[in-house]
């Protein structure tokens, strides 16, 4: 696992990246509806980014940043891995808990 301050750092990193694909720090805040100062401190790292913000910066950016890199030690906690086209076959066959499988 990364260090704190390098956590930080990739943060701030993609904060500025997300910055950069939507036209800057206050295009930005304007598409997520808060204050220039607010990106600003994400950008400096006198703050980190809301959980509540980071899908929609994942989409304005258009996939360019992730959760995981805005969110590095508990991105895993608030969006769990998508599933898998494995485990969706695995979910599609009817199972009772009484019976077992009824495929």
């Amino acid at each position: 696992m990364l260090e704190f301050s390098a956590m930080e750092t990739n943060v701030n990193a993609s904060v500025k990246r997300a910055c950069k694909a939507v036209g800057g720090q206050r295009a930005l805040a304007i598409a997520l509806g808060i204050a220039d100062a607010q990106v600003n401190q994400w950008v400096t790292g006198r703050r980190g980014v809301p959980a509540k913000y980071c899908q929609s910066i994942v989409e304005l950016t258009e996939g360019l940043v992730s959760v995981q890199e805005l969110r590095p030690a508990d991105w895993h906690l608030i969006w769990p891995e998508p599933k898998s086209p494995e485990a969706d076959l695995i979910h599609a066959i009817h199972y009772d808990p009484i019976e077992g499988n009824d495929s």
